[in-house]
């Protein structure tokens, strides 16, 4: 079970390596910046621990809060799951993101969620695989918050399959280090530009740009932050975070 659970995440991970180790270095946004890194073994390591200890936890929640939409809202499942694939994939995909925006936002805004958080903004260059860089505490609650109410509205498995594909993609291209000029889309789709803000470290940029996939949800209530003609001078955070994956492990339950 647990090489199967493992198997999916490594063909994903060496497909995406085929793409964006040349893409970062034909279309680089820091092209000083090595293609390897400090710290991009720990990230791969974090990636392949998050999948192992998140399957079964995913599955067991998901699968109470199916069990209680059965109960709660039978008829709005039945209107969702009788809508046609193409109408569930999308909106998959736009209520998904709405719910990645809720939880981030709160990471952002609750301090005991923050302390997970603090893991992935620890970061202080940018590239794709910074994309796994998540305390699986962290991971857990952006995958409940996403899946949970697709799940609980019944919505056709090839259909969250759809959302699952496109957000894990989108993860690996808002954190390269490359250069993409969406022009009037970046204020509807949310691009690396977008979420390279939400990393800097300038304070204008704090707290700002949550959407992972639909940007127009931070358009919507006004936490979008797109400066134009300028990207961000440096990133990460004030708050020091272990560098190998035992130490961000327990960093968010030290007591400060």
């Amino acid at each position: 079970m647990l090489a199967s659970v493992l198997l999916a995440p490594a063909k994903a991970l060496v497909l995406a390596a085929a793409v964006f180790v040349p893409f970062e270095r034909l279309a680089a946004r820091h092209p000083d910046q090595r293609a390897l890194r400090r710290g991009w073994a720990v990230d791969v390591l974090t990636g392949f621990m998050n999948s192992a200890l998140l399957y079964a936890a995913l599955l067991v929640v998901l699968g109470v809060i199916e069990a209680g939409a059965k109960v709660g809202a039978p008829q709005l499942r039945q209107w969702m799951s009788s809508r046609p694939l193409l109408a569930q994939a999308l909106f998959a995909l736009a209520a998904g993101d709405l719910g990645v925006y809720a939880i981030h936002r709160l990471q952002h805004s609750v301090r005991w969620l923050w302390r997970f958080h603090a893991v992935h903004h620890s970061a202080e260059e940018m590239d794709w695989l910074v994309g796994l860089r998540f305390h699986p505490i962290d991971l857990f609650l952006v995958r409940v918050a996403s899946l949970g109410p697709l799940v609980a509205l019944d919505v056709a498995p090839a259909a969250i399959a759809v959302f699952i594909a496109v957000s894990g993609w989108q993860s690996w291209l808002v954190h390269a280090n490359v250069r993409i000029a969406y022009g009037p889309l970046r204020w509807l789709l949310v691009s690396p530009e977008f979420h390279h803000w939400h990393h800097s470290a300038e304070r204008d940029a704090y707290d700002r740009n949550y959407a992972s996939l639909v940007a127009s949800w931070d358009v919507l209530f006004g936490t979008v932050y797109l400066p134009a003609g300028r990207e961000p001078a440096r990133y990460g955070i004030e708050e020091p975070v272990p560098a190998g994956w035992i130490g961000r492990f327990f960093h968010p339950f030290r007591r400060r």
